[in-house]
């Protein structure tokens, strides 16, 4: 199965190439801004030494991705996993304080399956509408998803238990991240495959270039359960199905 893409689709092109060059060179920007002061020293991944102490300054998260809702005759795949890494920038409020605040960088990787078909219609404008349609009942499909990715900012304002010894954080240790974050669009595409064709279709059309929403991290020494809202839909409003997204899984932290 081809996916038709209609033949004016330039101008949104060039402004996702225009974008992901930006992203690019602010990324590459802050790695080599981070590897000039070092990487270890600015995160202080080193020993805190008598200073504030600093906990989870990387974290590697294993996601499930979902939408809220999805078109009649549509129906999403149970194996729609993600994976996201961020650095945080630890900031106790207080030497021997319970409460946080951190800022991160990082990566988010989306993988949503699903058993439909994403075609994209054309009016007599040039105005294109991004729809998702059941695929015929006879059309077998091995794999078939949209993959969206991120370069996010998050915030997070946090409380952990502080224990008297580091015997016993190493026991018990309580986690409570409230937070917020946001992304700019840097992937995105279909992937299908059939008996017969595998096809992979990039630069989706109306796919919004960013996204933000609330985040949760609710766990005991270095594991939490961590979940993710999206205040905004996976393409522009009034140009594409709405398609609301969230994510639950569980998070490793370190450092």
């Amino acid at each position: 199965m081809l996916y038709s893409m209609p033949g004016n689709g330039n101008k949104r092109f060039n402004y996702i190439c225009n974008m992901k060059t930006l992203v690019f060179a602010l990324f590459t920007t802050l790695c080599f801004n981070f590897y000039g002061q070092g990487l270890f020293e600015y995160f202080k991944l080193t020993a805190d030494g008598d200073g504030p102490e600093k906990f989870d300054r990387i974290i590697v998260d294993v996601n499930w991705n979902h939408w809220i809702s999805s078109p009649n005759g549509v129906a999403q795949g149970l194996y729609s996993f993600g994976v996201s890494t961020y650095w945080f920038k630890d900031m106790p409020i207080g030497k021997k304080s319970n409460f946080a605040i951190a800022l991160g960088l990082g990566f988010d990787s989306q993988n949503f399956h699903h058993d439909g078909q994403f075609i994209f219609e054309q009016d007599i404008n040039g105005d294109i509408f991004t729809n998702l349609i059941p695929l015929p009942e006879e059309y077998i499909t091995y794999k078939n998803k949209i993959a969206l990715n991120y370069v996010d900012v998050p915030f997070e304002f946090r409380f952990r238990t502080m224990n008297k010894t580091l015997e016993d954080r190493m026991k018990f240790n309580f986690r409570f991240y409230l937070g917020f974050k946001a992304g700019v669009l840097v992937n995105d595409h279909l992937k299908i495959k059939d008996t017969e064709t595998k096809v992979k279709v990039f630069n989706i059309p109306n796919v919004l270039p960013y996204r933000y929403g609330p985040t949760l991290r609710i766990g005991f020494n270095k594991i939490a359960f961590n979940a993710f809202y999206s205040l905004t839909n996976v393409f522009q409003v009034d140009k594409g199905v709405v398609l609301a997204p969230y994510s639950i899984g569980f998070s490793w932290m370190r450092f």
